[in-house]
């Protein structure tokens, strides 16, 4: 299975797609895998905000649109592959199913669908709507915000049930309370997805909000429509396993299941999820390890030491700082809700200061959750839960003896009933803390080497991936999950990412342009890791090359370090910017772009480490699509992909262009034909070939760290695969004649791959 990955939206509907679809196949692409398609909040530009799980979005879709798509699919024998959302529909106006908790509460017909605590001490009866930018009295007092017949106005907004009476007397009795929005700080009634207050938490583990969620999905499996199933934000739902089970049931054997779940380094799955395999940041982010020199990493410690004038942090005790803080103040409401939970069940022991125990437990805990089913921990559960408390015990040593009497007490209990599903809960709550912890907050304070923040990944100095390690990786995950190199959720672009690991190859080179730069601009109240977020934004984003995609640089990466400013939560955030240091930073990579010696010895880098990049560019490509598992491409990253993190890396695709490189052969050594060439011969070999790249198995050649080499082998066919750790290093050919060499020295002299499709007969 080779995947594109489709964003679908206003502006890139279903028959925009259609439109393409000799483009995709022409390209090598086997199965089409497509954003959420159900009705979202109005100019949505991802799908995951529905509104109405019953219906497909109009903004995307009409009826006839989606089965003349599919009609096109099976005349082409390509598949279709669908992301659905489990866990949360937005909590906006529009939503069809929460206009009945508007009318009626609790006694609404679909109130149960939605995961809210009617019984919360704060507003008992009622559910709160974080909608408000003042206080209610004075929004009220203002015109803002106005009460009638089962509805509510705010601002512009109409809150109301399917029978609401506009002209009628106000109610006082109505069952949701606007607030104002920063009040989720103090308590919040309802479960939201992460921090963000306009997406609610639906109650899938029950039969009825199941079966409802993923009726139009259903309905569309058994029509024959849909051949995968993407599910997202697995680790949000109460009871992920029982979930998946039921969908395997649901959909039948044939249809293949793929979960977005972060695995941490080591993490397996588990062994009782019937899925094919995860949506591929485990696969992105070993690639990326992998194709990093770790040979230099002490000079990059030593430079932004150095720049920063500060030691290098402790990377786990930061993740366990910003966790806790997050833990604290960003998810205060729902910790109180979890004390609150747990405290009937608890010794007198474990009830003293059990929210500072329980937050720091969760702050420290190592992975994104585990799947308690009921009964005791198991002996991996129980291990997970004591490696938090001794981080507990070393980052927080005040804490550690409650840390560990609260995870000796889980390791003894038999979970069932209310145990069983606080316990739950609580891991509902270690996912997104992990998330928001790591990828929203730490990745954009630590800027060692930026390319190791993404998704998935870890920016530890320590880490590090042997080419050994990397196979055994290879060797431990299933061979039907997935190989991604970029997705709508990764913080840059692949071949940014691969800019960002070359510059490890040339660490002098590096320090030379950094100490340019820190000589050259007077950066004022920047603090210094400011500029080196700058320095290395445009070492990623600055296009060697004439790409559409490309254009308006100076705009997007204003856009870019103004988001990535904010996350890291230190000089502005998003809940009160600190516009003045905002706009610092900004005129900072102005004056980078300006200076024109500054900008020179910018190119001149870049030309510098472009054959590594290039290389290493070329390298993931034919990784992911060699290595047991399935390729899939985000779409336009079919060429050179410099995006910034989202809303940037969902602009516009040129197509037309994309269809130009395919048919001309590459012009200049930075054409992004070259890699869109090279990824058309390596999909269409899997698709001419499907049964050998399904079923073939996968054995390390040793060569050392200076190159990864492997073959895979499957009856009389076989392919060989060397990759060169550095650019222009030769790698050896087989002597064996039969071999057809699939990649030609065009693209390099260190990649290597030959495929042999039968043995020649003596």
């Amino acid at each position: 299975m080779n995947t594109y990955r489709i964003q679908f939206h206003a502006e890139f509907r279903v028959t925009d797609l259609i439109a393409i679809l000799d483009y995709l196949q022409e390209l090598g692409i086997t199965t089409i895998y497509g954003s959420p398609i159900l009705t979202a909040t109005p100019g949505s530009t991802h799908g995951y905000d529905v509104t109405n799980p019953a219906e497909l979005n109009p903004e995307v879709t009409t009826e006839e649109e989606w089965q003349q798509l599919h009609a096109e699919l099976r005349r082409r024998g390509m598949d279709y592959m669908q992301d659905i959302v489990p866990n949360h529909t937005a909590l906006v106006s529009q939503n069809a199913w929460f206009k009945t908790v508007v009318a009626d509460g609790p006694d609404g017909k679909y109130a149960g669908h939605f995961d809210i605590d009617w019984e919360h001490p704060a507003l008992p009866g009622r559910m709160m709507l974080p909608v408000l930018g003042a206080k209610a009295e004075t929004a009220e007092a203002d015109g803002q915000l106005r009460y009638y017949r089962d509805g509510v106005q705010v601002y512009d907004d109409y809150w109301e049930g399917p029978d609401a009476d506009r002209d009628a007397a106000p109610d006082g009795e109505l069952p949701v309370q606007p607030v104002h929005w920063q009040r989720v700080n103090d308590y919040i009634n309802y479960r939201r997805f992460f921090t963000v207050n306009q997406l609610i938490g639906m109650k899938t583990e029950d039969q009825q909000v199941y079966d409802d969620l993923h009726a139009r999905t259903f309905a569309d499996v058994r029509a024959g429509y849909i051949q995968h199933l993407r599910v997202d934000h697995v680790d949000g739902l109460l009871d992920p396993t029982t979930y998946l089970q039921r969908l395997r049931a649901s959909v039948g054997p044939e249809i293949g299941l793929y979960v977005e779940k972060i695995l941490e380094p080591g993490e397996q799955l588990p062994a009782d999820w019937p899925v094919e395999g995860t949506t591929g940041y485990d696969f992105l982010a070993a690639v990326n390890r992998l194709l990093t020199n770790d040979e230099t990493g002490s000079s990059f410690s030593d430079l932004y030491e150095e720049l920063t004038q500060e030691p290098l942090p402790d990377y786990p005790a930061l993740v366990f700082r910003n966790k806790l803080m997050l833990v604290e103040e960003h998810f205060s409401g729902e910790l109180d809700n979890l004390v609150r939970r747990w405290d009937p069940l608890l010794t007198d022991e474990l009830r003293e200061d059990f929210r500072a125990t329980l937050a720091h437990w969760l702050a420290a805990f190592p992975v994104y959750r585990i799947y308690p089913a009921g009964g005791r921990l198991t002996d991996h559960e129980v291990a997970l839960c004591l490696e938090a408390a001794t981080a507990v015990s070393e980052y927080a040593p005040d804490h550690g003896r409650r840390v560990l009497a609260w995870v000796n007490w889980l390791a003894h209990q038999e979970f069932t009933g209310d145990s069983l599903e606080y316990l739950q809960r609580t891991q509902q709550l270690s996912g997104p803390l992990m998330a928001k912890g790591v990828e929203d907050t730490t990745f954009y304070q630590f800027w060692r080497q930026a390319h190791l923040n993404e998704v998935g990944s870890s920016a530890d100095p320590g880490d590090r991936l042997s080419a050994r390690a990397f196979h055994q990786f290879i060797q431990e995950r299933s061979t039907t999950t997935m190989n991604a190199t970029a997705t709508h959720d990764t913080k840059r672009g692949e071949d940014g990412r691969a800019f960002l690991q070359a510059l490890t190859f040339f660490p002098g080179e590096w320090r030379s342009f950094v100490e340019f730069a820190q000589a050259t601009l007077d950066i004022g109240e920047v603090r210094p890791r400011g500029l080196y977020l700058v320095l290395q934004s445009l070492v990623a984003g600055f296009p060697l090359h004439k790409s559409p995609e490309e254009a308006n640089l100076r705009e997007r990466i204003h856009n870019y370090l103004e988001k990535a400013i904010r996350e890291g939560k230190e000089m502005s955030d998003w809940a009160s910017p600190n516009a003045v240091y905002e706009d610092l930073l900004i005129h900072l990579a102005d004056r980078v772009l300006d200076h024109a010696e500054l900008r020179s010895h910018l190119e001149n880098l870049l030309r510098t480490i472009w054959p590594q990049t290039r290389h290493n560019s070329l390298a993931q490509v034919i990784l992911k699509c060699t290595v047991p598992g399935n390729p899939d491409i985000y779409q336009g990253t079919e060429s050179w992909d410099l995006s910034f993190v989202d809303p940037d890396n969902r602009r516009y695709v040129d197509y037309v262009k994309r269809q130009r490189w395919l048919d001309d052969e590459p012009r200049d050594k930075y054409a992004p034909a070259q890699k869109a060439h090279l990824l058309r011969t390596l999909l269409q070999l899997r698709r001419e070939h499907a049964e050998f790249f399904r079923t073939a198995t996968y054995e390390p050649l040793a060569h050392g760290d200076a190159e990864l080499s492997f073959r895979r082998v499957h009856g009389d066919q076989e392919l060989l695969v060397t990759i060169a750790k550095r650019a222009g290093t030769r790698v050896q050919r087989p002597q064996d004649g039969d071999f057809h060499r699939v990649v030609t020295d065009e693209y390099g002299a260190g990649l290597g791959v030959w495929f042999r499709a039968e043995r020649a007969r003596g």
